[in-house]
Formats: C-alpha cells, structure tokens, sequence
C-alpha cells in the first residue's frame, strides 16, 4: 500500500501535520544530490532550520502540505510527488513550478454527480476510501534553475515561511498556488479544440459561466468552449462558496476615467500590477505624458516632462518594475503601460518592493489613442470604484482568466488578473500574497466538492490521518 512508503527524509512529512483535516505526505522523488537531496549548505532563514538547501526545500513543501491540511477535510492521505528540476528559464521569464493531478475519475462510490471528472485527491476525500492504491495524488516539480545566476536575473528562491521575501520569490507562496492546481483548481478542456476529455466535463467545468452566453462549459459545443475561452471578462465562477466570499475578499475596482480630450472620455478596461500601491477610492488626478524612451527601459532623458505626471510607457524589451522604476526616479505620480500586442492587456507581473507609485496596463489600442492626443492636455484618474468588486461581475462571480489572445498554461483556470486584492491562483504570482492564505481559493475547493476542515472543541482541526 503507498500509505505506507515512509522512508528517509520523508519521516518528517509523515509526523508533521498530526492534527490536520487531511494529510499531504511529500514523497521526495528526486535523486541523490539533487534538489531536495542537495547538500549544499545554507544559512537557516525564519521559519526554516533546514542547514542545506535541499533541507530547506523539502521543509517548505511540507509546510505549503500542511497549510493545505488545516483547510481540507480527508481521511486518505494525499501523496505528493515532489522533484526540483532544471526548467525553462531564461534572463526575463521562466517556469517557477508546475502542480497538477495525476490521475481524474468519474462515477466512483458515492460521486456527487454521474459522468463528471474529479481530481483523485478529492474523489478519494469524497469515497472516503483510496480508489487507486497503484498511484500518487499530485506530481510537483519546481525549478531548480531560479537559484542560478542566469535565471531571471539571479532572483532565487525564498526558502523562509515569514512572508518577508523581499526581490526573492517566495516557494511557500508559489507551492500554495501548484498544489491549489492539484487539488483541484483545474479543467478537463482542451484550449486549442475546446473538446473535454472523453466529452465529459470536471466539476471545475460545472461552475465555469460565460455571461454572455449564458451557458456553462460542461453545457457548450465544443467550439463554443474555444470562443469562450478567450471572452475577456465575460467568464466567470459561480459557485456559491466563493461567489459569497468575494465580498469579504475583494475591493473596489481599479479603473482609469479620462475626463480630457473630449474624445478620450470614458473609463478604461485595464489590468493592475503586482507590485507597488493599489489605486485608493481617492485615487491619482493628473495629466499624461510620455516617457523618452517610448519604452522607459533605460534611464528617462524628458524628466521635466515626466515630474509631477502619469507617465505613459510603452510595453516591451524589459521587465516591467524597470519602467515603473524609471519613472518614478523621474517623479512620476503612476504609470500606464499600454500593451505592444493588439487584443490584450498586459498581465503586470513583477516584484520591487521599492516602487512606490500604482501601475495599470491598457491595451494597444486605448494606449495607441491616449498617445495621439497628448497634443492636448490628457487628464485621467487612476481610482478604486468601491460600488463594483475587483475581479467580479456585477452579480459578484468572481472572474476567470480568459484573456482576448489565448494563452496556454494561463488561460482558463486561473481568477481574473483583475481581482484586487491579488488572489492566490491568478496566472502571475504577485508579491503582496500572504505566505499562509489561500483567500478565494479555498472556496473554490469548496464549490468542487471539497469539505472544509472544522475546529475540534480544543482549537484544533478535526480529522484523522488515514494511515
């Protein structure tokens, strides 16, 4: 039985989580002197006395484990294949990491629908029992490569569990994300073909509303999934667990109103940062102008233009905190990032925890406008509407992410760039994230079948380990 394959370094993952609602037990899978093998010594960091590196990792899967425990109710143990591996990475993007569910089934013992597909994990919770002792639950693979000079700038990973990372990226943060993937926050559909597997939809598919339509993705053709799935804004989740959660997670909405040129008027649709301030309900009143550089890439040579003014800067060549930075060394009040492709919004990832001025991105076509008529003076407000959630559609659904150019990895099970605040499993992991909190995400899991965890009468969570 695999519940019972507990050796070596793995004791630790089998003793840590006694008092959880579910047990995640990290199976490390990598090979001697790699990844969490890696012997590499290392300064203890907050929340983590791993002395080597591979230590480290290994400590922070099993809290990511854990944290998901206290949440979800299970009495079968979910086994995670866990590796860090050299993946694709470069100088200005790459992969942090990649979770997902190793297994789907339908119709077991006591589904709550017929012909619908459940990640094995959950279909385990729900039978109560392990419907396929020959396999794990998830498979996890991380990248080794971001403790590298040469991947994304040398950024490295965070390995401490204070939420104090700092430029680093945060493992714990990021693994909160995968092992959400895994879980459960995932479809069966095909992004190119629309087609689901075996023409039956997950119990993700069943909650996923394109409002103009009206239809959900398990009731659409397969062409109908395809044009969906680039309907920006227009799909959205409408579980009940989350859907009532939205309003003690979200905000107003950010938005961008020009009130000057007359042919500029109107509010914008655009995508927030995930670095830097968000836009307050008072906002920033001011006039736009250009940066030179068009791009903003290098150091801005019209600084007189650019003081006391929203700047606009073009998309492309460098990572975006680079133009936001420039800008504001230039006494910039916010910036707008118009995108350098037609159809879209720049989904503004990033993390600089010095840059102190709010960030939106339009697309090619408004930042195209915007850009012709700075003959005359362009006045724009950058605010919070508090009368409409970030990240919902008026009925409160929170909004996935279907961007109008398909994006694969990205596209469809993922909420809204939109959200503010950021939420745990949006496309881009932003640094202001929680390093313990899994906000909306949770409610997701809820919606899909999930049982949350319950606090025993002495303040720990119910449950059992399932050994």
């Amino acid at each position: 039985m695999k519940r019972l394959i507990i050796i070596g370094s793995l004791l630790l993952a089998a003793t840590t989580n006694a008092f959880a609602g579910a047990h995640l037990i990290i199976r490390n899978t990598n090979i001697a002197g790699v990844g969490f093998n890696d012997l590499t010594p290392v300064t203890v960091v907050p929340g983590n006395p791993g002395t080597t590196i591979g230590q480290q990792r290994l400590n922070v899967f099993q809290r990511a484990a854990d944290i998901w425990g206290t949440l979800l109710e299970s009495k079968v143990d979910i086994i995670v294949d866990a590796s860090f591996a050299s993946l694709e990475c470069s100088a200005n993007s790459g992969v942090l990491g990649q979770a997902s569910t190793i297994k789907i089934v339908g119709n077991f013992d006591k589904a709550p629908q017929q012909n619908v597909w459940y990640p094995i994990a959950l279909a385990n919770s729900i039978a109560g029992k392990d419907l396929d002792t020959t396999v794990s639950d998830i498979r996890a693979t991380f990248n080794s490569q971001l403790d590298t000079p040469g991947c994304l700038g040398g950024v490295g990973w965070y390995y401490g569990m204070d939420g104090n990372h700092g430029t680093k990226e945060d493992l714990l943060v990021v693994l909160l994300h995968e092992l959400g993937h895994g879980l459960g926050f995932v479809g069966v559909t095909n992004g190119t073909t629309g087609a689901m597997s075996q023409n039956l939809p997950s119990a993700f598919e069943q909650h996923m509303l394109d409002t103009t339509s009206g239809l959900h993705w398990s009731q659409m053709t397969n062409a109908q999934r395809v044009t969906s799935s680039t309907n920006d804004q227009k799909v959205v989740w409408d579980g009940a667990s989350a859907t009532a959660a939205a309003l003690n997670f979200l905000g107003g909405t950010p938005t961008l109103r020009i009130s000057a040129p007359a042919s500029l008027v109107k509010s914008y649709q655009i995508n927030t940062a995930g670095f830097g301030p968000r836009l307050t309900v008072a906002g920033i009143n001011g006039t736009v102008a250009a940066t030179v550089p068009l791009d903003g890439c290098t150091a801005i040579t019209n600084a007189s233009a650019i003081s006391g003014r929203i700047a606009l800067i073009d998309r492309g060549t460098c990572n975006f905190t680079v133009k936001v930075k420039n800008a504001q060394l230039v006494g910039a009040t916010a910036v707008i990032v118009a995108d350098n492709v037609a159809a879209s919004i720049p989904p503004l990832g990033g993390d600089d925890a010095t840059i102190s001025i709010p960030t939106i991105g339009v697309s090619q076509a408004d930042g195209a406008a915007i850009r012709a008529a700075l003959g005359s003076n362009v006045t724009a407000l950058l605010f919070s509407d508090a009368s409409l959630l970030a990240g919902a559609d008026t009925a409160g659904h929170p909004k996935l992410y279907m961007p109008a150019t398909f994006s694969d990895g990205s596209s469809m099970y993922h909420f809204d760039v939109s959200a503010s605040p950021n939420l745990l499993m949006e496309p881009n992991i932003s640094s202001d994230l929680p390093a313990n909190f899994v906000d909306l995400t949770l409610n997701e899991m809820i919606d899909i079948g999930w049982t949350k965890a319950t606090p025993t009468p002495n303040g720990r969570m119910a449950g059992r380990r399932g050994h």
